[in-house]
């Protein structure tokens, strides 16, 4: 779900200013989100909460060098219900909205989402780092447009004076054009002034403004709207992209997961068995000898005492 005026390849660059001791992350998610969108069948108001979704997890997701995961949850009283978008250090994002036919079309310019999702609610924010703990944080919303909400986060829960922007841009059939996202945070001693210019410039529609006028250089995004003085890229575009850990395997072991009482319901369903992977909507058939060869399986297990 393409609009007109795609071009260009996703990807993400980290950047620094040393002089002010600030760095930055930027990145395009054009086709990221466009994917995200046809799997789910997504209405073009839930568009844009999920490509805001999916980008400012990217942009927590990759601020280290590390293979880090993270995965953001936003709950909320609006029809949409919920939102979550779950990235790594690779640049591989997926997600979904609970209710993704919501909210119907939007209004010319940059979309406002916090009908959508609620103004009440919460962010909940799961980093896993590969130690043996997570780390979980969680707030309450502060406007219900997402990328607000978990500039918040960073600000309240991680204590990084921080501007984030996570853009959606749609064409009047309400398909995807662009998307993406800048992160500006100041790192220990580092200009806090600096950063709360460019929240300003964030909160004032800039980065829509680019994405909606062409601009498809993460490179260029976070140059034009740091403005400060030009950036040192770090190690140069990494490319960014859908996609999902689901699998044949991982499907079978969740079912084993299951009590014998239920894998022989399931079996005595003469229609196939279908799971779906929440996040990105594939479907899985399995069928009756595999099921039985589960059951067999889970029958033989700790689980399998009756």
């Amino acid at each position: 779900m393409l609009g007109r005026d795609m071009a260009g390849s996703d990807h993400l660059i980290r950047a620094i200013d040393r002089v002010a001791n600030i760095r930055i992350v930027a990145a395009v998610t054009t086709e990221l989100t466009a994917e995200a969108v046809r799997r789910h069948q997504l209405s073009p108001a839930a568009s844009c909460a999920l490509g805001r979704a999916l980008s400012s997890s990217l942009m927590l997701a990759t601020l280290t060098k590390g293979d880090e995961r993270v995965t953001l949850q936003i709950v909320g009283e609006g029809p949409l219900g919920s939102v979550t978008a779950d990235a790594n250090g690779q640049g591989e994002v997926r997600g979904y909205a609970l209710h993704g036919t919501a909210g119907g079309s939007l209004p010319a310019g940059r979309p406002r989402i916090a009908e959508l999702v609620g103004r009440r609610g919460i962010l909940n924010v799961v980093r896993d780092l590969g130690l043996k703990e997570l780390y979980q944080g969680q707030i309450p919303l502060v406007s219900g447009e997402i990328d607000a909400d978990v500039e918040a986060y960073l600000r309240t829960s991680e204590q990084l004076p921080s501007a984030l922007a996570a853009e959606v841009v749609l064409d009047d059939a309400g398909l995807i054009c662009a998307a993406g996202a800048v992160l500006v945070q100041a790192m220990p001693d580092g200009n806090v002034e600096v950063v709360h210019a460019v929240q300003q410039a964030l909160r004032s529609g800039r980065l829509y403004e680019l994405l909606a006028a062409g601009e498809r250089s993460a490179a260029a995004l976070a140059d034009t709207i740091y403005g400060v003085r030009p950036v040192e890229v770090l190690g140069g575009e990494r490319p960014v992209r859908f996609q999902c850990r689901c699998s044949p395997e991982r499907i079978t072991g969740t079912l084993m997961l299951l009590n014998v009482g239920d894998l022989d319901e399931m079996i005595a369903d003469p229609k196939p068995t279908e799971v779906v992977c929440n996040f990105c909507n594939t479907k899985y058939q399995i069928g009756r000898g595999e099921l039985e060869r589960i059951r067999a399986q889970v029958a033989r297990g700790p689980r399998g005492s009756n």
